[in-house]
């Protein structure tokens, strides 16, 4: 189908590749008790946008589309018009340093962090065209969390401002046509809560977070590089557990819920068996891809390669760590989150083998 075809299809009946799997997974089990998560509220919005010159993106478009939407909202946002939010007196308040420079909340100055983790993730598929000719449609999906959902009509603002400024290596510019947002993560039903002909948006109440329950295997499809380190190292295909990846992904959403709303008791890692044989991992063409970006604001090449491939989790403790993973697919897990990275999908292996 090509992305003309997906464009004219109703809103509701699209459900992008990346999202087939959990679509699957919780159509099979949909009569099975599901498990309600202590967790801030989560959105997912897709925004729609139309290429009108020809725009030429980089191998991973992560690291170009954060830098585009930071500087967008710094622009469209920021009123006291200081160099850097440090010391700003409005940075509590301002969206901009909310969402891409997150200080650190008054009840949390003392925990040690320097800044807190963003409320929002891009949910970046890789697979996408990195050339688009003038006219072609596209989209860039990005998760909200906390009270950073009521703060999606900054990003509709700022996105189709910086839309104008022009994207990737040649700077082609595009603009935005609407703004879907999927009834419930996970469920593949979009709804239309924006449209840039009559410019009005329509908020909607977020629906409880609700993991299906938990199979007998679980498959990851890492969708962009995987980076968890150990003892100060980053992790390579030989070298990942199951621990590796449950306690990275615990502590991120242990100090999401801490510091944007939710129960952070709801992700302790005691909770977890910790037995050699209580949850095993077996990696599936599991392999390390370099990815390199250009810092800007550094002057300098970063290298930010990761783990892409699958990798399938069994043993007594799958349906414990089950919800944490299912919720993972939204908030992502590792180093690197806010450019998109750490994202995978979940599906059923019943058999250890099947996709």
């Amino acid at each position: 189908m090509t992305p003309a075809d997906q464009a004219a299809m109703p809103t509701a009946d699209r459900r992008p590749e990346l999202d087939q799997t959990v679509a699957r997974t919780d159509d099979s089990m949909a009569a099975k008790p599901q498990t309600i998560l202590a967790f801030p509220a989560l959105a997912r919005f897709r925004f729609q946008l139309a290429a009108q010159d020809t725009i030429r993106l980089p191998d991973y478009a992560g690291s170009a589309w954060r830098g585009l939407l930071g500087h967008g909202l710094r622009r469209t946002a920021c009123v006291t018009r200081q160099p850097t939010c440090t010391g700003c007196l409005l940075a509590q308040n301002c969206v901009y340093s909310t969402l891409f420079e997150t200080p650190p909340a008054a009840a949390h100055a003392g925990d040690g962090y320097s800044a807190m983790p963003h409320p929002f993730v891009l949910d970046i598929d890789p697979t996408a065209p990195r050339t688009l000719a003038p006219g072609t449609p596209f989209a860039l999906t990005i998760h909200l969390i906390g009270a950073a959902i009521a703060q999606a009509p900054y990003l509709i603002h700022a996105l189709g401002t910086a839309g104008q400024q022009g994207l990737g290596s040649a700077r082609g510019r595009f603009g935005l046509t609407a703004v879907d947002r999927e009834q419930t993560p996970g469920n593949g039903v979009w709804e239309p809560v924006y449209g840039a002909r009559d410019g009005v948006y329509q908020p909607r109440d977020p629906a409880p977070l609700t993991a299906p329950p938990a199979p007998a295997t679980v498959r990851l499809r890492l969708v962009t590089p995987l980076r968890i380190k150990r003892g100060g190292h980053f992790l390579g295909a030989r070298d990942l557990t199951a621990a590796d990846l449950v306690h990275a992904l615990y502590r991120r959403l242990r100090t999401l819920a801490q510091l944007h709303g939710g129960d952070p008791d709801a992700f302790d890692l005691h909770q977890v068996p910790r037995t050699p044989d209580a949850l095993s991992l077996r990696p599936e063409g599991l392999r390390w891809h370099d990815w390199t970006r250009y810092s800007s604001r550094q002057d300098t090449l970063m290298q930010l390669g990761g783990l892409v491939g699958e990798l399938v989790l069994a043993g007594p403790a799958l349906s414990t760590v089950w919800p944490a993973l299912w919720l993972g697919q939204w908030t992502h897990v590792g180093k690197g989150t806010a450019f998109g990275l750490g994202g995978y999908r979940v599906g059923e292996a019943a058999d250890g083998t099947s996709r």
